[in-house]
């Protein structure tokens, strides 16, 4: 295992089990309900292992469910049905049955693209979720390369090589991106950091010990009430007190390109690393794949040749 395998974070720990979803009940009645053998699959199957769920496939409430393919699939308003449970390994979570977490990272594959909710930095997030429940990158490409012609082949086995395990939010999995992409020393993720002498001081999102450079990810959800604040105060207090800086980061510095410019070249000054080789342009997020982008442009360079001679109309 290399050093930047290594990870303190409890998500990576053998027994690990995510909080319930907030609507248990609701699909502990659903799952009632279904006569057929099935498990739920895709992005509800993610949203139940704990992983990030974009907000598009939150808001449209849709359930999806894979049965056997000799039983169809569901086809209920309100349900997204699939076919291929007989192919699928299943986990039983929270008394519900659920697409395993390998399988469930392959299937999503089939929600990336124009209109579809999921984006290339979703399913590396996914990945890293993946890879903290201990599937391997191994595992996960001998599972693409084994399905015949897998939707999303071209987002997935590229994702494979920017997944890492260790981040436990997909905020956390972005930024990592960001500096990775900016060409910024590989990061140490949530790694317990301790004062001489064995005192523990606090576990950082992202961290470079040499440096004692820690960048935290603060989302709304987790650092917004008074008591996040609080705890994260006294962790910053014990930090600067054994000379470590703190870089703090939000999502709205993601997509805003001068705020998320000066956050890295910050960075890049704390961790003493030559702003002629920071890559701000690089740094920018990528929604799709090079390989996936390069099949979109030959899509729509022939949908043009084809329009051209009179052969393809818009479908109305």
């Amino acid at each position: 295992m290399s050093d930047l395998e290594i990870t303190d974070s409890p998500l990576t720990k053998p027994g690990f089990s995510p909080p319930p979803p907030d609507d248990l009940g609701i699909l502990q009645q659903i799952a009632a309900s279904i006569s057929m053998p099935f498990a739920f699959s895709h992005c509800t199957a993610a949203r139940i292992l704990g992983w990030p769920v974009p907000w598009v496939a939150q808001v449209s409430g849709d359930v999806h469910v894979m049965t056997r393919t000799p039983d169809g699939q569901i086809r209920t308003t309100g349900f997204v049905g699939h076919r291929g449970l007989e192919s699928r390994d299943v986990s039983i979570l929270h008394d519900l049955p659920v697409v395993a977490p390998a399988h469930t990272w392959v299937d999503l594959g089939e929600l990336v693209g124009p209109g579809l909710p999921y984006f290339f930095e979703d399913i590396i997030g996914s990945g890293d979720q993946a890879l903290n429940r201990g599937c391997t990158k191994a595992e996960l490409r001998a599972l693409v390369e084994s399905r015949n012609r897998p939707r999303g082949k071209r987002t997935l086995l590229p994702a494979l090589v920017w997944m890492r395990k260790g981040s436990e939010s997909m905020l956390e999995t972005q930024w990592r991106l960001c500096c990775q992409r900016a060409r910024l020393p590989q990061a140490d993720l949530n790694r317990n950091r301790y004062a001489p002498g064995g005192r523990f001081l606090f576990r950082p999102d992202l961290s470079w010990l040499a440096k004692r450079i820690a960048l935290e990810c603060q989302g709304v959800e987790f650092h917004d009430t008074p008591e996040a604040a609080a705890a994260d105060g006294e962790r910053m207090r014990r930090g600067s007190a054994d000379r470590w800086t703190f870089h703090e980061v939000r999502s709205q510095q993601l997509w805003d390109k001068s705020a998320r410019d000066t956050a890295l070249m910050e960075l890049a000054d704390g961790l003493e690393f030559p702003a002629r080789r920071l890559d701000l342009v690089g740094a920018e997020p990528m929604p799709y794949s090079p390989e996936a982008a390069e099949t979109l442009r030959e899509n729509l360079r022939r949908r043009n040749r084809l329009s051209c001679q009179g052969l393809w109309r818009p479908t109305r």
